[in-house]
């Protein structure tokens, strides 16, 4: 079995190298959710019609996705703190451009950036935690991990919203948007901060000539079932980041910044504990609950009328959506040796750039169509195939660890 000797195993979750990776991930997260709930908002203004604004929203992941072929190689061979410091200077970059240039043509450009560093920066930042953690307590720690994100996501927009609305009231709306957009390139920019501190790879050139050729580190078969999985969940995700405002709107919601709030303060709370539950119950007795409760959730969005019923479906949803994803992302890190983890991560990704470009895609092609309740409530479906598909994965899951583990 492949091993690598120069990585060592910490004995605690909470080591320097893990708390820095946490705030990061809270930076990019921080910048990721100001900015992408009101792409579309963006893109509206700027004049484009609904479906292009389905196209453009999801633009990001698509461009994140045709990056896969070199984001899992370059990650698997070169320094991923060095990497990381990278990322955030391209993630600074397409906000500045966004603030500066507001025309279609140049938000195409500054988009394809944009979605170059987040083909890089989520599996640098996935698989580092994985280094970094304890085997044993992968699911908790990577519950942990995903605190940031969540208190990330609850503030996020609200600031991102607000900004628009300070700007829009003291000059203009294009004022709002350039002040959302430099407030994205700001966080970028201290990200920088906890990157640099990381400690750096340790590994021998004959353990990164062991991964291969570059072609073989695009992407591993043992990865795929919590691809498949985490592909059905992030569709809807999608739809939920990219058109609630919108459906806000559409429904004459008020206040509807509150779903994000809501949505990320038990996020923060689910995730962790899901992880802690995981590892005391296993992984079907948790993950089978969240994902009917993440389906029951999306029909229940589709149904909302009022902001108490949009409340009462933030919560179901973090309850749903906290108790399946950490999990998958600890299997798709337990099913690959310590070498391989970034190639596990690219896997992973590959899975949720599909579901992150599609779901906007597909919503938007619904919204053509219909509006946006009926958009969430067939949003439930393949959540219902992820149950399905969970049900076949968990045998494929422990054959492997045993196989690890021998």
């Amino acid at each position: 079995m492949e091993t690598n000797k120069s990585l060592y195993e910490p004995t605690t979750i909470w080591n320097k190298n893990f708390i820095c990776v946490m705030l990061a991930n809270f930076m990019l997260c921080l910048a990721h959710f100001s900015v992408n709930p009101l792409v579309a908002t963006y893109a509206e203004f700027l004049g484009a019609t609904p479906r292009t604004i389905g196209l453009l929203a999801g633009m990001f992941f698509g461009v994140a996705l045709a990056m896969r072929p070199f984001a899992g190689p370059v990650t698997t061979k070169v320094d991923k703190r060095k990497l990381l410091v990278f990322t955030f200077i391209l993630g600074a970059v397409a906000n500045l451009g966004y603030a500066v240039f507001h025309y279609i043509p140049m938000f195409i450009i500054f988009r394809v950036i944009h979605g170059m560093q987040f083909s890089l920066i989520g599996l640098i930042l996935m698989t580092l935690a994985g280094d970094h953690l304890p085997k044993a307590r992968m699911v908790a720690g990577m519950g942990i991990f995903s605190i940031g994100g969540a208190v990330a996501s609850a503030i996020a927009p609200f600031i991102g919203n607000e900004l628009i609305r300070f700007g829009t009231a003291l000059r203009t709306e294009s004022f709002g948007f350039t002040l959302m957009f430099l407030f994205g390139a700001l966080v970028f920019v201290i990200a920088m901060i906890p990157s640099v501190i990381l400690a750096p790879d340790n590994r021998t050139k004959q353990e990164i000539a062991s991964t291969g050729a570059w072609y073989k580190n695009i992407l591993t078969v043992h990865a795929l079932p919590p691809t498949i999985m985490m592909f059905l969940l992030l569709m809807p995700h999608a739809m939920i980041h990219t058109y609630m405002f919108d459906f806000g709107r559409e429904q004459g919601i008020a206040g509807i910044s509150t779903f994000y709030l809501v949505l990320a303060i038990v996020l923060a709370v689910s995730r962790p504990l899901s992880g802690l539950l995981t590892d005391k119950f296993g992984l079907g007795q948790i993950m089978f609950p969240g994902l009917a409760l993440f389906a029951i959730a999306l029909f229940l969005i589709g149904s909302s009328s009022a902001l108490w019923m949009i409340i009462i479906a933030a919560v179901i949803a973090a309850l749903g959506f906290g108790a399946a994803q950490p999990p998958l992302q600890a299997m798709a890190m337990q099913m690959e040796t310590p070498l391989k983890r970034s190639v596990a991560s690219n896997t992973l990704y590959i899975g949720m750039d599909l579901g992150l470009f599609l779901g906007p895609v597909a919503g938007g092609l619904v919204r053509n169509q219909y509006d946006f309740s009926v958009m969430f409530r067939m949003a439930a479906i393949p959540v219902v195939l992820s149950i399905v598909a969970l049900i076949i994965v968990l045998p494929i899951y422990r054959r492997r660890i045993r196989v690890m583990e021998s």
